[in-house]
């Protein structure tokens, strides 16, 4: 029987779909948030395992309508925000405390750069900055984050924040504070849905901290790293020097989509956990502790009759799964939906086996060509050259 809020979405996700994000919390512990209590904590990991779409509506919800939760579900709703750009996200407080700091939230880069958040449904009222810059200097009194390695973000609901900019502009904290709608916020987690490089996903976040921009080339390449990315192919073509196999099925880029949304439902049943999209084809489990690299392929002709896969695993996904407590690797057939499902460490073994791309001057390498001939009962995965590895019908996950 479903006891939290989660259960409920995952046992009963048509019941849930056409609750309102206030019915939605209304549904978790006593339906009240408070610091600390289960109703928070229910909330954020419902929030954590929801599709993106989903996370705009809470957020357009919480500024369009008036209830009485609807500034603390938006903090909520913020901070998860965080976590989806790739930060480590500590949570704050709801109400501030004597003796506590009351910022929003503190999000931390992959390189150490922190940010202090504060969250504003609108900018109608002044913010007293010096409050807000108090919390940073506590922090950094505390030896939480780093006082030259750490800015404040404030993060409102609407995007004419004339008034608060000029207010920011005219005070002693101009360098040390920006602004951003939380409309920008959710554009900026969608385009890095889209990204393949992980690497460049974690660039973006640079944009959201105090720059000097004299010098425009770093935000320059920025964009055409990312614009490069957002270029890359979804079906990757097998090497040059293999025998061109025959395509036997026209899949497009969105069939190819529908059978890795499909495999990732399988996998995290398989796994017992919910994954959240973090680029093309990475995911990440609901309480960050588990890792996926999920890879598509359409069916060539392969011999004997059998289907022809073949796949590029690159070396930001490596990267990826290389910082996962837990990993792994799958690869899904389009046209059948079959699923093999590799532990990382077990994959990462096999590398040396596969045909690489030819790099271009600042990489080493492109891709691994990953390729196997499944004649059902058995699915061979190849070497480079020819060869077998192994059969890799032992890594199949069934159908839910």
């Amino acid at each position: 029987m479903a006891n939290t809020l989660i259960d409920i979405w995952r046992e009963q996700p048509r019941f849930v779909e056409g609750k309102s994000f206030r019915q939605i919390i209304q549904l978790a512990g006593d339906g009240r948030l408070r610091d600390g209590n289960g109703t928070s904590k229910e909330l954020c990991d419902w929030l954590a395992a929801i599709p993106l779409d989903r996370l705009r509506g809470c957020v357009e919800e919480c500024l369009s309508e008036s209830f009485d939760d609807a500034p603390l579900a938006l903090q909520d709703a913020a901070n998860e925000l965080g976590v989806r750009l790739g930060f480590e996200v500590t949570r704050g407080r709801y109400r501030g405390v004597k003796g506590e700091v009351g910022n929003d939230g503190l999000w931390r880069a992959e390189d150490g750069f922190s940010l202090l958040v504060e969250v504003k449904t609108t900018d109608a009222y002044r913010i007293n900055l010096d409050t807000v810059a108090g919390y940073r200097d506590q922090l950094v009194r505390n030896g939480l984050i780093d006082a030259y390695r750490s800015s404040i973000l404030i993060a409102v609901g609407r995007q004419d924040t004339g008034d608060l900019e000029a207010q920011i502009r005219g005070s002693r904290h101009a360098w040390d504070i920006r602004l951003i709608s939380l409309e920008a916020l959710l554009r900026l987690a969608e385009v890095k849905e889209d990204l393949s490089d992980w690497d460049t996903s974690n660039k973006i976040n640079q944009l959201l901290r105090p720059v000097e921009y004299t010098r425009l080339d770093g935000i320059v390449e920025l964009l055409f790293a990312a614009k490069k990315d957002l270029e890359t192919p979804v079906v990757i073509a097998p090497p040059i020097e293999a025998k061109q196999p025959r395509a036997t099925s026209s899949v497009t880029s969105k069939e190819l989509e529908q059978a890795r949304d499909a495999a990732v439902l399988r996998i995290g049943s398989k796994l017992d956990c919910t994954f959240v999209r973090r680029g093309r084809a990475l995911r990440i489990s609901s309480d960050g502790k588990k890792r996926l690299v999920c890879v598509a392929s359409q069916r060539y002709e392969g011999p004997s009759g059998s289907g022809n896969y073949w796949f590029g695993f690159t070396p930001p996904q490596r990267s990826f799964l290389s910082e996962a407590t837990q990993g792994w690797v799958a690869l899904v057939c389009a046209d059948s939906g079959r699923c093999f499902l590799i532990d990382w460490h077990e994959f990462e073994k096999w590398l040396p086996e596969f045909w690489t791309s030819p790099p271009t001057p600042a990489e080493q390498i492109r891709h691994w060509h990953v390729y196997f001939n499944d004649y059902g009962s058995r699915v061979e995965l190849m070497k480079a050259g020819g060869g077998l590895l192994l059969d890799l019908a032992e890594f199949d996950i069934p159908s839910i």
